[in-house]
């Protein structure tokens, strides 16, 4: 996908504010003078992460969706003593997912905007505060933050600091200089999802020794939220993340949860006995406290035993064929006698897929065009420092897509499998595989953090040797326990 559709895509889903169709898109599409098929328009909105699919090959942006509804948190004793508030998960899930929380431009009621300042608070506050990004990604949250710019991610592994800095807005800039008290709250609504702009102002909280009507509200909307949250979990499962969970609840109840004396996504959490954090694979989920989280179950209960395998188009993307291609001119520069390109087809896509002979001289024939023309462009000097840790990712996605693609193509019943070790392999081929696409970005490339990814590698190689021996050992089992010798 060429920059100028990638532009088209995100302007079109992030200002269309009513429901279309896909007809709708892939007439937008024309217009802006972009050649794609009906059938790829469909694959792109189906796969967006800022799209909503609806009945009736419909669709709704997450813009229209949440535009305008109303959210609230209360502040914490820190706050109040720091004078600033921290955005981290608060705005989940009415704003853009793909947009870091310390780049929210925070306006009053007057659509002042608040000039954000870097702040000391503790760890244990920060934790708290990015909490709903998941376990595995508080951390990174926190350090990515441009506050700690000082602080290297790769520094975790000798311990955490005991305070860090975060982007924080200051609270007498809410309401003309005054300052809110332990017990108040801040209401906030998104004015522009595009921006991602959002609105605030202090919901005061003027009965300290009575039950108030707006605690009696807020109080029904925690019995609400955790009757709607259970239902989800039956009909949505765990979804992609914690996020893309919260933004299915909202959807699916929006009038009911988007209201003025609403509470806090955190502070239901802290309310409710029967909904918390639950690991999920390496990542966790919100479920139902006690129980674990399987690979396949009410939601999915019709997913096809193939589709753990991913679309032939992500194993082939240009991105990843680019991180082999680069690899295997750097294994081979210095040689007299390259090795074999049919080599490297056997590398990147895995026997059991079963490619026809046809479409493999297809692939085979643009993997040879597009090597000429790295070729040309690749410089091992430029390259050094990234050269070891990308041989390392792509020999790890090798050994990934092998084990992904044997059990999707064994006809076995997923079932069959041990369900965390193989929600925990899927997790691991679509984090790789995002690494290699941010990898081979030419926008991202001169800034990729080599040091913190080798960190995250050594992570994900011990894990998946401790996971690929269960879920070999059953492939193995599975396909035999059934073989009778006559």
């Amino acid at each position: 996908m060429d920059f100028n559709t990638s532009v088209a895509i995100d302007e079109y889903l992030a200002l269309q504010e009513t429901v279309f169709t896909v007809d709708d898109f892939y007439r937008y599409m024309k217009k802006r003078g972009i050649k794609l098929s009906k059938e790829e328009a469909y694959d792109i909105l189906s796969a967006s992460d800022t799209v909503f699919s609806l009945v009736n090959n419909e669709f709704i942006t997450r813009s229209a969706v949440f535009s305008g509804r109303w959210f609230s948190f209360m502040l914490t004793k820190e706050e109040i003593e720091r004078g600033y508030f921290v955005i981290g998960h608060r705005c989940m899930p009415f704003v853009n997912p793909e947009v870091s929380p310390d780049k929210y431009i925070i306006v009053n009621s007057k659509q002042e905007k608040l000039e954000s300042e870097p702040v000391t608070y503790s760890m244990n506050y920060a934790m708290g505060v990015f909490a709903l990004y998941g376990e595995g990604y508080v951390i990174p949250y926190i350090y990515s933050d441009p506050a700690n710019e000082n602080l290297s991610l790769s520094s975790v592994q000798y311990g955490l600091p005991n305070e860090v800095k975060l982007t924080a807005w200051p609270l007498n800039k809410i309401e003309d200089g005054r300052t809110p008290k332990f017990g108040d709250r801040i209401l906030c609504r998104v004015v522009d999802w595009d921006e991602s702009i959002v609105e605030v102002s202090i919901l005061e909280n003027t009965s300290v020794a009575s039950i108030s009507s707006a605690d009696i509200e807020r109080e029904e909307w925690y019995v609400t939220f955790e009757n709607k949250i259970i239902e989800s979990f039956n009909k949505n499962g765990p979804a992609g993340s914690i996020e893309q969970q919260l933004s299915l609840l909202f959807l699916e109840n929006l009038n009911e949860l988007c209201v003025i004396n609403s509470g806090s996504i955190e502070e239901f959490l802290k309310h409710t006995k029967k909904i918390g954090f639950v690991p999920y694979g390496v990542e966790s989920r919100i479920w139902k406290s006690g129980e674990t989280i399987p690979f396949i179950g009410k939601w999915n209960e019709d997913f096809p035993d193939n589709a753990i395998i991913p679309d032939i188009s992500m194993l082939f993307s240009p991105q990843i064929l680019d991180a082999f291609l680069e690899d295997y001119i750097n294994r081979n520069e210095e040689k007299d006698k390259w090795e074999s390109v049919e080599l490297l087809f056997d590398n990147l896509f895995p026997s059991s897929l079963r490619i026809p002979s046809t479409e493999r001289k297809l692939i085979l024939l643009n993997i040879e065009k597009r090597l000429s023309i790295l070729k040309k462009t690749y410089n091992s000097f430029s390259d050094y420092k990234i050269a070891p840790v990308r041989k390392r990712i792509i020999d790890l996605f090798s050994e990934l897509s092998r084990l992904v693609c044997s059990i999707g193509c064994s006809g076995l019943n997923l079932k069959d499998f041990p369900q965390n070790e193989l929600i925990i392999l899927v997790q691991l081929f679509t984090h790789l595989a995002r690494i290699i696409e941010e990898m081979e970005n030419p926008f991202l490339k001169d800034h990729f953090p080599v040091d913190d990814v080798a960190l995250s590698l050594e992570g994900m190689e011990d894990t998946f040797d401790e996971i690929s021996s269960k879920l070999k050992a059953a492939l193995e089992e599975n396909t035999y326990k059934n073989i009778t010798i006559m």
